[in-house]
């Protein structure tokens, strides 16, 4: 029943995050609730949590995309006769090293789901705390930035959705992160637009760091 309990708020929050982004953000920043809806604050979500949460949705797409292709793998098979002669080549050659490499590689995507996306969300973690810092040194940067790369995290509900999951949620994502800095760092849309922008602009500079560094050794 505790469980339970915990896990009925958890998913509340973990979904109103992708309903309504910037009033939740903005509740998370002032401890308020949402005017008229007559509720208390919504509790934000622990790093934990969100990642539990987000990982089950990712062992739920993982495997329907394994049910998928052998599905598709099972109608090719009975399809082989003499009238499809091109199915049986395609079988006998590289159909089923594919089918195999499409189920390791979605077994991996759900074993190593939660080192990446804690990887991912660390990361831009650092990259608000450092624009914090600089924008107010007095704000509570670590709580805003955990705040928002966790609830960004809520995106991975669309990751349930076969195959067009995989490019709704990397921009829902950024939409996330878009809305906690706006409503919950306070950032104007200019100062939001370039912290989600930093990460291309620091791989471009070493990019071309890189370049420079090599056209001079060969040079």
């Amino acid at each position: 029943m505790t469980f339970t309990k915990n896990l009925i708020p958890m998913l509340e929050t973990y979904i109103m995050v992708l309903v309504h982004p910037f009033r939740i953000h903005h509740e998370f920043r002032y401890n308020l609730p949402v005017p008229g809806e007559g509720r208390e604050p919504l509790a934000p979500l622990t790093l934990a949590e969100a990642l539990s949460v987000s990982w089950v949705f990712a062992i739920l797409r993982g495997l329907c995309k394994i049910l998928i292709i052998n599905y598709f793998l099972q109608s090719f098979l009975s399809m082989q006769s003499e009238t499809f002669p091109f199915l049986q080549m395609m079988m006998e050659g590289t159909g089923f090293s594919t089918y195999y490499f499409l189920i390791f590689s979605s077994a991996l995507d759900i074993i190593f789901f939660p080192i990446g996306a804690l990887v991912i969300t660390e990361f831009w973690a650092w990259v608000i705390r450092t624009y914090a810092r600089l924008l107010n040194p007095d704000l509570p940067r670590e709580e805003i930035a955990d705040q928002i790369t966790t609830h960004a995290l809520s995106s991975n509900l669309f990751n349930m959705v076969p195959f067009i999951g995989d490019l709704i949620q990397p921009l829902l994502y950024y939409f996330l992160l878009f809305a906690g800095l706006r409503s919950n760092l306070g950032a104007s849309r200019s100062l939001a637009w370039v912290i989600l922008l930093t990460p291309t602009i620091l791989g471009l500079m070493a990019l071309s760091l890189l370049f420079f560094t090599f056209f001079y050794l060969v040079k």
